[in-house]
């Protein structure tokens, strides 16, 4: 029992030395809550104005004139924060076009902007040289093909020429030939007499 006691009394005694610490619960100041409108978009119905129509899916029924609710867009939360385009934002301009941006302004950049300026110009006028070659070309080569078929039509004719010219030559020379004796048609200047006396 005594084993017990001073147990219990250690712990005891641990306990009551060491200070608690103390610890305070303050409330966190609330933030600031933002209108509904900049948090969520509003829902948009527009009202149309109908006048008499037969009801296209039932032909025996007419419908008198009267307003028709559309709505035009349902509820949204705003995923932009500070979008001018939020119902209870006032628009005194336009909204900018989110795909502009304006250039920087700075020496450099615009020195590097008339450097591209002229290296386009540049490659503009060699390209337009470039055209104008290719035309020239274009007709040159045109001319060649004709030059070339007319070369082949003129060695055509100078063939057929110069073997016409060879025909009338070996018609020629038929004509100027003398004419060949008969196999059986002696020459009487060739022949003598046998017993005549020799000069």
């Amino acid at each position: 029992m005594k084993f017990l006691t001073l147990s219990l009394l250690l712990v005891v005694t641990s306990c009551a030395s060491r200070p608690k610490p103390q610890v305070t619960v303050r409330p966190m100041p609330a933030p600031a809550v933002e209108s509904a409108e900049s948090v969520r978009y509003m829902e948009i119905i527009r009202a149309y104005h109908i006048g008499r129509y037969v009801d296209p899916n039932h032909p025996e029924v007419m419908h008198e004139q009267h307003p028709l609710f559309r709505v035009e867009a349902h509820f949204r939360w705003n995923l932009k924060p500070g979008d001018p385009c939020a119902p209870g934002a006032v628009l005194l301009n336009p909204p900018r076009d989110a795909a502009f941006s304006p250039p920087p302004a700075s020496d450099a950049l615009a020195a590097e902007m008339n450097r591209q300026k002229e290296a386009t110009e540049r490659v503009m006028r060699e390209a337009s040289q470039l055209v104008r070659s290719y035309e020239e070309l274009q007709k040159v080569i045109k001319d060649m093909t004709v030059v070339a078929k007319n070369h082949a039509w003129m060695g055509g004719r100078i063939l057929s020429a110069e073997r016409r010219v060879g025909e009338l030559e070996a018609e020629l020379r038929k004509l100027n030939a003398p004419p060949a004796p008969a196999t059986n048609e002696v020459r009487s200047s060739t022949l003598e007499a046998p017993d005549a006396p020799k000069p």
